[in-house]
This record gives structure tokens, C-alpha cells and sequence, in this order.
């Protein structure tokens, strides 16, 4: 009998521990019963053409910063994406910050800042979240009003090159805690029943979309470790470009890349 006791003891729970905010892997997604499934860009966006970019016109022509010095955040934009795409200059497993650096001019350059509907750019964002949770989460990359006055809008996660990092599990839990927050806020009001929220992952100049949606469900599932009964999918859109492995560099590229940030500001 004690040994079955002991046997019983050491088997493991069926339930997986919370890792909200912490370091999300596959095996998270699958125990909290989430799937991502990769679209073409006609059902991802819901368009048969992708929009021409609403970007300067030497976002699209210039070849390096110098050809676009007449434009500020197109020259610094283009200045940061040589930087990250030189492997001399910025090793893989170190360009972390390199491209939080990037995406700041990036996103002014795309028009997804949009001060009057308080759409701020914000780097290191931390999250309210339950202290029982433990640490709270740090969003690498976000656009939502600077205070707690309305809602994250978009989650970007940066693909770090060190060994075990995952993007895209690391992008879903940031979401999910970007929700919650959002939740907690609307405390005594309207909480959010759903939400399907906007996420990039961008591994360089070269970002992944993500249409993530969320629920007070899954957050408790997440929060008691539980596997929820209702599954999860998540759509993605990796840009189909003729060399991925470059990033925005090349122009071919960058008018594909470019036109795919247009589309997605309908998710925003």
C-alpha cells in the first residue's frame, strides 16, 4: 500500500503550472490546447491583392539611409535595418535590441502610430497582473495609450537567437496577459468576453503575423494550469518574399513586406 502511495504521488498532474509571463514553449501551447495555423495571404487578410504601402516614397526606393535623408524616419528606419542585417556588425544572438531599435522608426514610417486615437509606440511595457502569478509580464514592443486609459492594441515580440527561445509560444502568453490587463482594467465596467488580438513577431526586418484570440476562459485556464476544454486557434502569415533570410533589405522584399503591415492595420 505505501508503495502504491508513493507511485501515486509521483505521477504527473494532468493540470501543467501557470506560466503567464514567464518562458512559454510549444509544450505550453499544446497543453493549454492552442493551435497555430499558417494562412495565405488571401485568407489571413481577406484581400486577393495586398494594399500598396501608405509609406514614403523612399521607404519603398531607397537603397540604404542615404538615399532617403530627405525623410527622417524612413532614413532612420533604413539605418537600423542595415545595421541588423549586417551579422558582422550585429551577431544573431545578440540583436535583440538592435531590433526593438528598428521597429521604433519602423512604425512610425507604416502609420501605425496614431497619436490622436492614442496609439503609442512603448518598448519594455510592464503589465499589471495577479501577484500570485508571480513576475508580471514585460511587452517587448506595444501600441496602446501610454496610461491605463484604453487597451493594448498590438503585442510584438522579438526573436532572440539563443537556444530554447520560441517566438511564438513567448508572442501568445504576452497576448493573453496583454488581455487580462486589459480586463482588469475594465474592473466594476465591461470586461471583454473575447478578443481576437493583433501580434507580430519580427526575427530582424522580417516580422510573422498573428491573429491571437483570447478569452476570459482560456486566462483562467492559464492562471490554474488547467487544460481548457475549447480549443484555440491561432491564425499566422508568414510574407512569401523571394529571400526570406534578408528581411526588408532587399526592395522586392521590403514592397511585399511593406504592403502586408498595410493590410494588417485592419486587425489593429
Amino acid at each position: 500500500m505505501a508503495r502504491n502511495s508513493r507511485l501515486s504521488k509521483s505521477r504527473p498532474s494532468k493540470s501543467r503550472p501557470s506560466k503567464m509571463g514567464r518562458k512559454w514553449t510549444q509544450d505550453n501551447v499544446l497543453a493549454y490546447n492552442i493551435k497555430v495555423v499558417y494562412q495565405d495571404l488571401t485568407t489571413f487578410f481577406g484581400v486577393t491583392y495586398l494594399p500598396p504601402p501608405d509609406v514614403a516614397d523612399e521607404a519603398i526606393t531607397a537603397q540604404d539611409y542615404a538615399a532617403a535623408a530627405n525623410d527622417l524616419w524612413t532614413c532612420t528606419m533604413l539605418d537600423y535595418m542595415e545595421h541588423i542585417s549586417d551579422p558582422d556588425r550585429v551577431p544573431l544572438s545578440s540583436r535583440e535590441y538592435e531590433t526593438i531599435d528598428f521597429i521604433m522608426p519602423l512604425f512610425k514610417v507604416i502609420r501605425y502610430v496614431d497619436v490622436i486615437n492614442k496609439r503609442f509606440l512603448m518598448s519594455r511595457r510592464d503589465l499589471r497582473y495577479l501577484g500570485s502569478q508571480g513576475r508580471p509580464p514585460v511587452l517587448d514592443v506595444c501600441l496602446g495609450p501610454r496610461d491605463d486609459s484604453g487597451p493594448i492594441i498590438l503585442v510584438v515580440k522579438v526573436h532572440r537567437h539563443t537556444r530554447g527561445f520560441d517566438p511564438s509560444p513567448r508572442l501568445i502568453s504576452d497576448t493573453i496577459a496583454a488581455f487580462h490587463n486589459d480586463n482588469m482594467r475594465r474592473v466594476g465596467t465591461n470586461p471583454l468576453a473575447s478578443k481576437v488580438m493583433p501580434g507580430i513577431v519580427m526575427d530582424g526586418s522580417m516580422p510573422t503575423f498573428y491573429k491571437i484570440p483570447v478569452t476570459p476562459e482560456l486566462v483562467r485556464a492559464v492562471e490554474s494550469g488547467e487544460r481548457p476544454e475549447q480549443e484555440t486557434v491561432v491564425y499566422a502569415h508568414l510574407p512569401q518574399v523571394p529571400r526570406p533570410e534578408e528581411g526588408m533589405k532587399p526592395l522586392d522584399n521590403r514592397y511585399i513586406i511593406l504592403s502586408c503591415f498595410e493590410a494588417f492595420k485592419q486587425f489593429l
